[in-house]
């Protein structure tokens, strides 16, 4: 098996992502003794980061500041490969198979930047950089119970019924845009099915 394992789980906010890594992370753990498990996110905790959710704080119009923000998840995504992924999956060894999860990673550009009207294929080809995932699910769940989902916390600039919309077409398009090995899983489920149908596509690759 190459050096180590990287996972991403992506999809719409709202879409249950930070839950599902969760019991990934929990599940993977206590699978075998080997496994290291590194959970990860984007936009990260970094310089690039932390002004990237300033402006998704700050901002209320979903169309506004396109080019900026996909060049500083560019420059965030560098970084975030360089400083902490490629580290962590290079330490993997024939005792210790390392794993990354990550929550988002550049279909999130693809999906919201190109709702905000950049070019789609523009997008794919700037993605082409950086390291493949050797698996990516997409939770897919309807824009309005999303919103439902998230409705105790403060919104920010893409939290917009509409708007979200055209992220969600974005993000079924993936898997004949990118070339990549992307699964659509229904997050509409119950949060234990969902992770279930995620666990038995892991289990494969892991074998």
């Amino acid at each position: 098996m190459k050096k180590g394992m990287f996972i991403v789980v992506d999809g719409i906010d709202g879409s249950g992502k930070s839950e599902i890594i969760k019991m990934l992370h929990n599940y993977l753990f206590s699978r075998h003794k080997k496994y290291r498990i590194l959970t990860t996110r984007e936009p990260t905790n970094g310089k690039y980061g932390k002004l990237i959710r300033q402006m998704l704080r700050k901002e209320k119009n979903p169309e506004s500041s396109s080019r900026k923000l996909m060049g500083l998840f560019i420059k965030d995504r560098k970084e975030h490969l360089k400083s902490t992924i490629e580290p962590f999956l290079k330490m993997s060894n024939k005792h210790e198979l390392n794993i990354v999860l990550c929550d988002r990673y550049y279909y999130s550009t693809i999906a919201f930047q190109g709702a905000q009207g950049l070019n789609i294929k523009d997008m794919i080809q700037k993605s082409k950089q950086f390291r493949k995932p050797d698996a990516a699910f997409i939770l897919d769940v309807e824009p309005s119970a999303a919103l439902e989902r998230i409705e105790y916390r403060q919104k920010e600039k893409f939290e917009q019924l509409e708007f979200m919309k055209k992220i969600r077409q974005n993000f079924l398009k993936m898997p004949k845009l990118v070339d990549d090995d992307i699964k659509i899983i229904d997050a509409s489920m119950p949060l234990k099915r969902v992770f279930e149908s995620i666990k038995k596509e892991l289990d494969k690759m892991l074998g």
